[in-house]
């Protein structure tokens, strides 16, 4: 398989718009000379294509646009057995703002048309696929941390959490937004609420995990839940700066909880060194 660049690219961030004229990514139209020629000096077969064009789109124009491209180029490359969409179907990381939903069924429906009529047009009897990672896992998860410091540095209030950028990097790496929730046992409704800055425990001014978020007043030993971290959660986190990648821990059909990945310790960190 091969992966084509359609020209046309989208999504929250531009790190993450992985086609278009500014990414690395996938061979452009005008390189298919190029890629007949390689294919038949290996002597190799083209059996699919595939297109990424970035990731957390919210709405549905451009990835529909660069599915009737890679459809159109489809024609061109006959016997192809699999034609891959790629994915980077949004979810809404501002819920509590009242952000829509991307459209689905709408999406659904006019990605089927346009399969449907394609395929009858030209007999194609192999396979689509796409590939709706983020939309699947995204909000199935959370982290939760713990507040061990409050203080207040000219007019901002911070809360200094255990959650690192190494446990949660999106915030630091792509300036991502997650919903935040306070936990303290035994408290009710908070009457009082103030601006306040979460941050994490690594040494730089860049771990912030929620910059200047109204909520009620946060005390140390409250826990803080991190919402919407169940796609490029603990993926991408690291043991930077000696920090230990946390627990996984997976709520059952039934309410159980039940430990799928231990906490990492001192001696999973030192076994990386060959012995002195």
């Amino acid at each position: 398989m091969v992966r084509l660049n359609p020209g046309i690219g989208a999504g929250h961030h531009q790190k993450v718009i992985t086609a278009g004229a500014k990414t690395k990514f996938g061979v452009r139209g005008d390189e298919f000379d190029q890629l007949r020629a390689l294919l038949e000096k290996h002597s190799l077969t083209l059996a699919g294509i595939n297109q990424h064009i970035g990731s957390l789109f919210m709405e549905a124009d451009k990835y529909l646009e660069a599915v009737e491209w890679l459809l159109e180029t489809a024609t061109i490359f006959p016997g192809l057995e699999v034609i891959d969409f790629g994915g980077g179907f949004g979810i809404s990381y501002h819920k509590y703002e009242g952000q829509p939903r991307l459209d689905m069924a709408d999406l659904g429906k006019k990605f089927d048309a346009l399969l449907k009529s394609w395929s009858a047009k030209n007999a194609y009897g192999g396979k689509f696929v796409i590939e709706p990672g983020r939309y699947a896992s995204a909000e199935c998860s959370l982290v939760l941390g713990t507040v061990h410091a409050v203080k207040r540095n000219g007019d901002i209030h911070f809360v200094g959490t255990d959650i690192g950028f190494n446990v949660l990097s999106r915030p630091m790496m792509y300036d991502s937004f997650h919903d935040v929730e306070i936990y303290r046992e035994g408290a009710g409704p908070e009457a009082d609420s103030q601006e306040q800055t979460i941050v994490g425990n690594i040494c730089e001014s860049g771990d912030i995990l929620a910059r200047d978020r109204v909520l009620p007043v946060i005390r140390t030993g409250d826990l803080v839940a991190m919402l919407d971290a169940g796609a490029y959660g603990f993926a991408m986190a690291s043991p930077y700066t000696q920090r230990f990648r946390p627990a996984e821990v997976l709520i059952t059909r039934e309410g159980n909880a039940k430990l799928i990945r231990r906490r990492e310790t001192v001696e999973d960190v030192m076994r990386m060194f060959p012995e002195a």
